[in-house]
């Protein structure tokens, strides 16, 4: 038998971020599987398992956890266990290690890059969320994987901006499960971070959507997958505070931004960014601020410049599911720059040069651009780093 199925049976039975799964695994000389075919006569025998556990862990059969492997198989999802080599080994060195992990996409090794989280407000401003794009973009440019959640607002912003580096790593980790239509509007944003080779990572099978409970563990996960967590517009109550909690809890450092120039005292939505600042956290304006913490080899980060990249970025990061939009309708609130990069391409593909050598514009950017359109639908990015029409 697979013994993946044993890590999705107690998960089962004890919940996301339940520490027992690993606290049982290491009591064992045969691992779960000991304890699984020791039975109810075992469990019982257990004073730190509740009577609602036991009976968790006999109404759940092993047989049904093997046909969560299958259905994982089937539709391409990997499934990721502390006994496997990819598991991330910053999350093993938490108090509450995720019992299974669900992937869609590609892991980027963690073991070989920096990474970072990002996480902020979802009813950000308009200028947090330029920001958040900011800093996702000069994190992946100094070649770290930005990791964040898949929320509407500065998450959102800061995978976006990262996307914009070709090449780059992001992990967006759900509290919900892979399959589920949660927030509609970043359906295509999900779609481009597997295609661009990142990774799409959750806790549960199948959770169509977030309980209680589940951003509160879906964060300590971002926060564990990261060496260092930016904060972005953090009011004084809040999720965005949380993920504070869980950094100093994981040893991870904690980085704020502080806000505009001009964002006072007065500011409440950036309350808590003043507050985490004073009890000494870091902070920072920019990717190149985050990035020089972590060089070891006596050389400056390389920063791509912004120039005028997301200038014509205009994204809608909206609560709201909308209607898909005919092509009419996407195209005509293009920016004319988007529009004029949409007309040079065609069925074959065209590196980024190429796309500058016909419509004349800088490097930095059509990577904006093409990621906007990528986002639309209405470009597709290639193997080479080349691009042609979506449809």
């Amino acid at each position: 038998m697979d013994k993946r199925a044993y890590w999705i049976w107690v998960q089962q039975a004890f919940g996301a971020a339940s520490r027992k799964p690993c606290l049982l695994r290491s009591q064992y000389k045969g691992g779960l599987e000991e304890f699984y075919r020791g039975g109810p006569k075992l469990w019982n025998t257990r004073r730190d398992l509740t009577d609602r556990e036991t009976a968790a862990l006999r109404d759940f059969s092993i047989q049904q956890a093997e046909a969560r492997l299958e259905y994982a198989d089937k539709v391409g999802w990997q499934v990721l266990t502390p006994e496997c080599e990819k598991y991330p080994e910053l999350l093993r060195n938490i108090s509450d290690p995720p019992a299974v992990l669900y992937l869609k996409g590609t892991m980027p090794d963690l073991d070989q890059m920096l990474s970072i989280g990002v996480a902020g407000a979802r009813k950000a401003t308009d200028a947090s969320l330029d920001t958040a794009k900011k800093f996702g973009y000069q994190l992946a440019a100094g070649n770290a994987c930005v990791v964040s959640g898949g929320a509407v607002g500065v998450d959102s912003a800061a995978l976006t901006g990262a996307l914009s580096i070709p090449g780059s790593k992001v992990i967006s980790v759900l509290p919900v499960s892979l399959d589920s239509t949660y927030i509609t509007q970043n359906a295509k944003l999900r779609k481009m971070i597997v295609s661009h080779g990142g990774a799409l990572l959750t806790e549960y099978f199948s959770l169509s959507s977030p309980l209680y409970d589940t951003f509160r563990e879906r964060n300590r996960l971002i926060t564990g997958l990261s060496r260092g967590v930016l904060l972005i517009q953090a009011a004084k109550k809040g999720g965005t505070i949380s993920y504070a909690t869980h950094a100093l809890d994981q040893d991870r450092d904690v980085f704020v931004y502080p806000g505009p120039p001009g964002a006072g005292a007065s500011a409440p939505e950036f309350a808590g960014s003043r507050a985490l600042i004073a009890d000494g956290a870091r902070a920072v304006t920019c990717g190149e601020d985050i990035l020089a913490d972590y060089k070891t080899d006596g050389q400056a980060p390389v920063i791509l410049p912004i120039n005028d990249l997301f200038d014509d970025l205009r994204l809608n990061f909206s609560d709201h599911p909308e209607p898909t939009p005919a092509l009419a309708d996407v195209t005509s609130r293009l920016s004319p720059q988007a529009k004029q990069v949409l007309e040079a391409l065609g069925t074959v593909p065209l590196a980024v040069a190429e796309l500058a050598d016909k419509t004349g514009l800088p490097a930095s950017s059509l990577l904006g651009i093409l990621t906007e359109l990528e986002l639309e639908e209405l470009a597709e990015s290639l193997p080479g780093k080349r691009y042609r029409r979506g449809y």
